[in-house]
């Protein structure tokens, strides 16, 4: 799913955005996979946002009452938040602080559709190159993105998953079958039944023990050693990891 999020306290102007990024999502066919919120202020959106997913693109307007969109901006980016920002603005007169939070770009009002529609087809296709080299896991309405490369390896614990990352640990409710397919093409080997490794964290493999580059020590089952070696091989020399 493709979040995004308006914040405009000026209800025509969000009207029309709204308009505008739902008929982008139509013309592209991607209205199945994009998400659109609307928020009148910055105070309304940071209450919101609690509870919900965290999102790929803000529209913010600058110039709103109480915390203007510049301010919301730099609050979210102190927070960690690494969604793309769009400013919509009547004055061109940010681009200075603009570079401190990352905006995207500016647009003018009025917003131009094929302005808006350009930004968001660049921002689209990077979302979905992002994909590709990150785990999502999601739990109700919390979802974090997980670079495959900080994963270590994953394992079944009974009715649970457990994640090994290089500083970090996840474990959620989930077969491992279902968590174990976005590991497919990733560089992940199975050790045994229940266990992922990432190759790209192996050190040296034996027989019977796969070691990794923290110094841990998993299991290797008989008859996979091998395909195991082989693999492993293929990875150092770069074929792809």
């Amino acid at each position: 799913m493709f979040r995004m999020a308006i914040c405009e306290d000026e209800k025509a102007v969000l009207d029309y955005e709204t308009s505008l990024v739902r008929q982008w999502s139509v013309e592209k066919k991607h209205d199945n996979a994009v998400e659109l919120d609307s928020f009148v202020s910055a105070e309304q959106f940071l209450f919101e946002m609690e509870d919900k997913a965290p999102y790929d693109v803000l529209i913010f307007d600058i110039q709103m009452k109480d915390m203007n969109g510049m301010e919301l901006a730099k609050k979210l980016r102190a927070s960690g938040c690494d969604s793309v920002i769009i400013f919509v603005t009547g004055v061109p007169d940010y681009a200075i602080e603009g570079y401190e939070v990352g905006a995207v770009r500016y647009i003018l009002k009025p917003v131009r559709p094929e302005v808006l529609f350009s930004l968001l087809d660049a921002a689209f296709e990077e979302r979905q190159k992002k994909t590709e080299e990150y785990f999502v896991l999601g739990q109700g309405a919390d979802l974090e993105r997980i670079p495959f490369d900080k994963i270590l390896y994953i394992e079944a614990r009974g009715h649970y998953v457990y994640l090994k990352g290089m500083d970090f640990e996840r474990e959620w409710k989930s077969s491992f079958s279902d968590a174990s397919v976005a590991f497919e093409g990733k560089n992940f080997f199975c050790l045994r039944r229940g266990l992922l490794v990432n190759l790209c964290h192996v050190s040296r493999i034996t027989r019977t023990d796969c070691v990794l580059d923290n110094e841990e020590s998993l299991p290797v089952a008989r008859g996979v050693y091998k395909d195991l070696n082989d693999a492993f091989i293929k990875c150092f020399r770069g074929e792809s990891c």
